[in-house]
Parts: C-alpha cells; sequence; structure tokens
C-alpha cells in the first residue's frame, strides 16, 4: 500500500494499524496520518477562502457545510443513478438557499413544519445507507448554512452564487467518482419504497423531527445560537442503535470541557493568538475518531467565530447552554420514537425489484 493509499484510510482504521504495526510500518502509518490531517486542513482553508473572498465573510459558511458534503461524495453517493443523484443535489442546494433568507420570518409553528419537511427531503435524498453517514454530514451543512440567514438583494445574491458554485464544485466530483454506480437504481425506485415500517426511514424521521423540534425552541426562545441545538440534537440521533444516553453524556462533557479551555486560552494568552485555535483544533480532529475528543475539539471553532459577537465567557455559557438544551430534545425524541415505534417488516430496496 502506498503512502497515498493509506492516506485515503480514516483515523480510525489508520489508528488501529498503527497499534498493530511494528518499526517502520508503524513510522508510514504514522506519517500518513499526519500528513492527511494537515493536508485536509489546507486544502479546508483553501477551499473555504474561495467562498469568503467572492462571496463576503457570511458564506464562509457555505463553504464550510460545503467542504463536508465534497469531502463525503468522495467516497459515498446516493444509491441511485448518477443522474437523478446530480437533480437531487441541485434541490437540495437550492432548499440551502431558500431557507437561509426564507426561515427567519416564519412564525415557530410554521418554521418547525418547513424544518421537519425540509430536513425529512434531505435525508430521504441522501441517506439510503445510513450507516455511511451521510445523515450528519448533511444535516450539519443544512443546519450551519441556513441559520446563518441573508437579508437584502445583495446579501441574497451573494448567498445564491456562493450555493449554487458549492453545488458545481460537489456535482464535479460527484460526475468524476460515481458516474457508473448504481445504474439501475432510479430515484423512483426509492421513493415508490418509502415506508414508516422500515427502519431506516424511521431512523430518518427520528432525525429530522429531533433536530427541527430543537432548532424551533431555540427560535421560541430567542437563544443566540440556537444552531448549536440543532447540532446537539443530531449528533444524538445519528446512530440506529441506541446509543443516545452514552454519546448525550460523551457530548455534554467534552463540550463543557471544552469550552472552559477556550475560555482559559483567552484569558491566558495573547489575543492575536487567537486565530490559531481553530486551525490546531481542526489539524487534531483529523487525528482521532474518538466522539468524546471531537466534541471537545470542535468547540474551538465554534468558540472562535461566536465569542466576538458574545463576547468570551459569555459565548462559552451559550455553548454549553445550548448544547444542555439540544441533548435535552435528542433524548426527548429518541424516547417519543421508543415508545411508539413499531417493529420494522422490510428494509429499504426490498420492493425495488
Amino acid at each position: 500500500m502506498t503512502l497515498y493509499q493509506k492516506m485515503q484510510l480514516s483515523p480510525a482504521v489508520l489508528r488501529q494499524h498503527i497499534r498493530e504495526s511494528f518499526a517502520q510500518e508503524k513510522k508510514q502509518y504514522v506519517t500518513a496520518l499526519v500528513l492527511r490531517s494537515v493536508l485536509l486542513l489546507l486544502f479546508a482553508i483553501a477551499y473555504i477562502s474561495i467562498f469568503t473572498s467572492f462571496f463576503g465573510q457570511k458564506n464562509s459558511y457555505v463553504g464550510v457545510g460545503s467542504l463536508c458534503m465534497l469531502l463525503s461524495i468522495r467516497f459515498v453517493n446516493y444509491g441511485y443513478h448518477i443522474i437523478d443523484s446530480l437533480v437531487a443535489l441541485f434541490f437540495i442546494s437550492s432548499l440551502y438557499l431558500i431557507n437561509s433568507f426564507f426561515l427567519a420570518g416564519l412564525p415557530v409553528i410554521l418554521y418547525f413544519v418547513v424544518q421537519l419537511a425540509s430536513l425529512s427531503f434531505i435525508l430521504l435524498m441522501t441517506t439510503t445507507h445510513p450507516e455511511y453517514g451521510n445523515g450528519g454530514v448533511y444535516a450539519f451543512s443544512y443546519i450551519l448554512i441556513t441559520s446563518n440567514t441573508v437579508s437584502g438583494q445583495h446579501e441574497i445574491l451573494q448567498r445564491t452564487g456562493a450555493v449554487y458554485l458549492s453545488f458545481l464544485f460537489c456535482g464535479l466530483v460527484f460526475l468524476q467518482k460515481h458516474s457508473q454506480a448504481n445504474r439501475t437504481i432510479r430515484l423512483h425506485h426509492i421513493c415508490k419504497g418509502y415506508s414508516l415500517h422500515q427502519t431506516t426511514y424511521q431512523w430518518q424521521l427520528r432525525l429530522a423531527l429531533g433536530i427541527a423540534f430543537a432548532l424551533s425552541i431555540g427560535k421560541y426562545l430567542a437563544i443566540p445560537r440556537s444552531m448549536w441545538m440543532g447540532f446537539a440534537s443530531m449528533s444524538l440521533l445519528l446512530p440506529q442503535t441506541h446509543q443516545v444516553l452514552s454519546r448525550g453524556f460523551s457530548r455534554m462533557m467534552g463540550v463543557a470541557i471544552g469550552s472552559v479551555i477556550f475560555v482559559l486560552c483567552l484569558h491566558l494568552f495573547p489575543i492575536e493568538w487567537v486565530f490559531l485555535l481553530g486551525p490546531l483544533a481542526g489539524f487534531c480532529l483529523g487525528l482521532t475518531p474518538h466522539y468524546g475528543w471531537a466534541s471537545i475539539l470542535n468547540c474551538f471553532g465554534a468558540l472562535s467565530a461566536a465569542y466576538v459577537l458574545l463576547g468570551i465567557l459569555p459565548a462559552g455559557v451559550i455553548r454549553i447552554q445550548n448544547n444542555f438544551l439540544g441533548i435535552l430534545c435528542g433524548l426527548g425524541t429518541a424516547l417519543l420514537f421508543q415508545l411508539f415505534q413499531r417493529k420494522p417488516t422490510k428494509r429499504v430496496g426490498e420492493s425495488q425489484c
């Protein structure tokens, strides 16, 4: 296996090889892990800078969200024909755009309905195989982009350009990587087989409902940075297996530790060093597959943007508060589904033939 091939492996697989290898081979896997993280970080900085440079700082969020999609698309498709997949990607991108300026003015009940419908559509289009991780990628991107709203003709035009540029980038990668995949499966096969008796669709609804509920509570209470509530609820509900309690505890501990460390760093170190915290955390994220560590490290990127608007200590407190509320929303949704969920009768795809 070449160094490049090793770098295509996930951090979890690379770390396993490091533990099981000896001497020279161990060094090669360590090199691959570190180099992979460095190159990903450099690519992320360059990619996001394109959106910031051409479309303004507000659209750096489009860069971040679409970067996650781009990295996922390299390995994971939607499970059906390439033409249908590109059409689905176009409509998903359009939904990101429309909800960026449409959602903000809605009353809470209608806001919840639109969020639930939008997330359900996105998950239906992208997660025929939840185990591949598309659910988290596209839900994260949706929350991030639509929570950072735009208004006025100029901002909407900038957001339009940013969203459809991201569609172009992702579409080109989709074509290059998956043009020959799933040639016999069309989108209408997936839609025709939709049934809430199926495990996958129950999971999609649970995830969409949990995120929509958390975001709606945040809107109703007018909580700053309420998208953090959506992320927390999403994070709990991603696994199809019943891991919500352990994930909730790990996330809450990680967020509390990460927020405290960030606040201490800003008080202990010169303010001109703050810009290094996000990239440093991003590099470390590339080295670990551990959910708890990811929860800690994600605080640095999130708070680096938020403390400027909210203040250092308030940003840390709101980060912890919002994650706690989001976890409660996720736990409530999981409990609701556990109480009313019916035993599935078939899996996705059984009715296709």
